[in-house]
C-alpha cells in the first residue's frame, strides 16, 4: 500500500505543471499584489504619511500564495515578481526595491517561505542599491 501513495504522490508532484497554469496564476498574483500595494498607499495617504517600505503588506491569503508560487514555480514566480516590482514602480511611484522587499517579508513572516529560500530567490530578483 505505501507503494502505491509513494507512486500516486510522485505522479501528482511530477504533473502539476499541466494541473496549475503558472500563464493564469502569475497575472492572477500580479493584479493581486498590485491591488494590496494600492489599497497600503491610500492607508499612508489617510493616515498623512508617506509610504514607509513596511506600510506594503499583503493579504494573508496572497502572501501565502507568493509564497507557495516561489516554492513550486521558482522560474515562473521570479518572473512575474519582477513585472510586479516593475509595475509598482511604474504605476505607483514604488521604488522595486522597497516593493522587493515587501514581497520578501511577506512571503516569510505571512507566507511558508523560509528565511534562508526567501534570501536566496529574492537576492536574483530585488535591484541593489548603487553602490558608490
Amino acid at each position: 500500500m505505501r507503494e502505491v501513495a509513494d507512486q500516486l504522490a510522485y505522479e501528482v508532484a511530477d504533473s502539476l505543471r499541466q494541473i496549475i497554469p503558472t500563464d493564469a496564476l502569475g497575472p492572477t498574483i500580479r493584479h493581486a499584489v498590485l491591488e494590496d500595494f494600492t489599497t497600503s498607499l491610500g492607508v499612508a495617504k489617510r493616515r498623512g504619511g508617506e509610504l514607509k517600505g513596511s506600510d506594503l503588506m499583503l493579504s494573508l491569503p496572497l502572501a501565502k500564495m507568493v509564497s507557495w508560487f516561489i516554492q513550486h514555480f521558482p522560474i515562473s514566480a521570479q518572473w512575474y515578481l519582477g513585472e510586479i516590482m516593475s509595475e509598482a514602480d511604474r504605476q505607483l511611484g514604488i521604488p522595486a526595491q522597497v516593493s522587493g522587499e515587501a514581497l520578501r517579508r511577506s512571503a516569510i513572516t505571512n507566507g511558508e517561505l523560509d528565511a534562508q529560500a526567501a534570501k536566496e530567490f529574492f537576492s536574483r530578483l530585488v535591484p541593489r542599491e548603487p553602490e558608490n
